[in-house]
């Protein structure tokens, strides 16, 4: 028997708000992500990575690239695309790096909100001319720049950038154990706070060889996955273990089904969407470029 509560106080008020908070193309997944690739040594995982990341930044979606790896200069063929500055690059066993990300990301917050106070110290300064009010001296230095009265500038024309984090070849090194990188993972959409609220955030792409075995991923750090990219693999138990990550959403029969026809070549992943959008035909991909249907 059901008794409806005579209060109307009592239902709940959903927020106007996503967890992805970039718009991106039509066939492109959301953002931001936590997208994990798991794949043996010379599996193709950097190249599908950078790959992605790539497509964000052409489809005016990717910003700056931060990296943490041992091995970004060995791997800088693959990565030279993706214009990654040198100071943006960490070791894995530098114990302030995640600290060091972290002001990074809020500092381009900083950034941006110093851009828009003075964006209006500035609009105000434009009508004072317009109408010949008194300008004090202050304002008028604020805003002469080489000869000129010039506006404010920002990196990134004042808009929010948006940020991804390359994590590669880290999983011998104490950073999958460090407790802030985990929380830096389970809160990657909240990093950077604004003062007037909301976060800037932090999207991840993190390499991996194996899943859940032995210096595989945190749990943590699995649960707040968005999306994976699974290679060939002779080991079953790595199929069955990512299965049961995706057991809510199929059955493991059609899980080795779609497993089976998306890595038909020696390059071939299979690319799973957990936050699909809803015009997507399937939250599986051969590859990024074919959906396949269940």
């Amino acid at each position: 028997m059901e008794v409806k509560a005579k209060s109307k106080n009592l239902k709940i008020k959903v927020p106007n708000t996503t967890a992805f908070k970039f718009k991106t193309s039509s066939d492109l997944p959301k953002l931001h992500q936590n997208c994990i690739f798991v794949g043996a040594r010379g599996s193709g995982k950097g190249v599908a990575m950078s790959n992605m990341i790539r497509m964000f930044q052409q489809d005016g979606n990717m910003d700056r690239v931060l990296c943490i790896s041992p091995t970004f200069l060995s791997n800088k063929e693959i990565l030279k695309d993706l214009k990654i500055d040198p100071e943006d690059v960490f070791d894995p066993d530098d114990k302030e790096c995640i600290q060091k990300i972290r002001d990074i990301v809020q500092g381009e917050v900083n950034d941006l909100e110093q851009y828009k106070s003075e964006m209006k110290l500035y609009q105000q300064f434009q009508k004072k001319l317009e109408s010949s009010d008194f300008i004090s001296d202050d304002m008028l230095e604020s805003f002469y720049k080489d000869g000129d009265f010039k506006p404010p500038e920002h990196r990134w024309g004042g808009r929010e950038p948006v940020l991804a984090l390359i994590v590669d070849d880290c999983q011998g090194s104490d950073l999958f154990r460090n407790r802030k990188f985990q929380n830096m993972v389970i809160r990657h959409r909240h990093e950077g706070q604004f003062k007037k609220g909301g976060a800037l955030g932090l999207s991840l792409f993190i390499c991996v060889q194996s899943y859940k075995a032995q210096n595989g991923c945190p749990r943590s750090i699995r649960n707040n996955v968005t999306s994976l990219v699974l290679f060939k693999t002779k080991d079953r138990k790595t199929l069955e273990e990512v299965s049961e990550e995706v057991a809510g959403e199929i059955a493991p029969e059609v899980f080795l089904d779609v497993y089976e026809r998306a890595v038909q070549g020696e390059h071939d992943f299979l690319f799973i969407d957990l936050h699909k959008k809803p015009e997507h035909s399937s939250m599986f991909r051969r590859n990024f470029d074919t959906f396949l249907t269940i």
